[in-house]
């Protein structure tokens, strides 16, 4: 039996501008699942990354539950929020965020050793992970101003993994990125899916949503449907035509 491991309960976010409120999550009922590869999309405005960033406790609901793995995350302190997001997510952002006066190997490392004492472990880890997207030891001392973005985008992947994260949250991680680097990155991804890591993805990118095995469609602050695709498979024409054929049908 698949396991959930994040669920919510009547989750609504509304924002004020102005004294106009914006509702942009409504009374939403989800539920993640281990080992899935979960794709969000939707129209520009559809609640995606506020759904994403609710869902990792980077921001906290005005009103309903978030359970993530047995624990209501949106009664946890600011600082126990911050710890918990520390142990159990990982974040891959369209921006990769990584710190420019620090080599590869280090903006890598200072993300694992805020969790871990143990330098040589985190150190070995990280350099067998740069070494499965790609990047040998000639980049691990370069600063990312030297790096390409497909680089960057594969250091910012395994930053997002050297923790172990119970999940991985993904938002438009091919956003900025060619389409060899973004094929590089989604290649990662799904290698990572295979063995077991969950990921929650928000993306508007088509070939990128393909990744997923299960696609939900938001729109106005709810999920309007649903599709699953099963697991990825390289070169699928029936997986391609049954996503744009479900896209079709949600009006994207």
């Amino acid at each position: 039996m698949t396991k959930v491991i994040i669920s919510t309960n009547k989750l609504c976010k509304t924002f004020s501008n102005g004294g106009h409120q914006q509702h942009v999550l409504k009374n939403l009922d989800i539920e993640i699942y281990e080992g899935d590869f979960t794709v969000i999309m939707g129209a520009s405005g559809a609640g995606k990354t506020t759904l994403l960033y609710a869902l990792s406790g980077m921001d906290k609901p005005t009103l309903g539950t978030i359970n993530f793995y047995n624990k209501n995350i949106e009664k946890l302190s600011n600082d126990k929020l911050a710890i918990f997001r520390r142990k159990n997510c990982g974040f891959i952002f369209q921006q990769m965020f990584l710190l420019d006066n620090m080599s590869i190997l280090d903006n890598v490392l200072i993300s694992g050793l805020l969790t871990s004492g143990d330098r040589k472990g985190i150190t070995a880890r990280a350099k067998d992970l740069l070494i499965q997207v790609g990047l040998d030891e000639k980049t691990w001392r370069k600063f990312p101003a030297q790096l390409s973005g497909g680089e960057l985008q594969r250091a910012a992947i395994v930053r997002s993994l050297i923790n172990q994260p119970r999940v991985v949250f993904a938002d438009e991680p091919t956003g900025s990125l060619n389409s060899a680097a973004g094929k590089a990155s989604l290649d990662v991804l799904t290698e990572v899916n295979v063995k077991g890591q969950s990921i929650i993805m928000v993306t508007h990118d088509l070939k990128s949503a393909r990744r997923g095995n299960r696609i939900l469609y938001m729109r106005d602050g709810v999920i309007h449907g649903e599709c699953q695709l099963g697991r990825y498979i390289s070169g699928d024409k029936e997986r391609h035509d049954k996503l744009k054929a479900f896209l079709s049908e949600m009006g994207w």
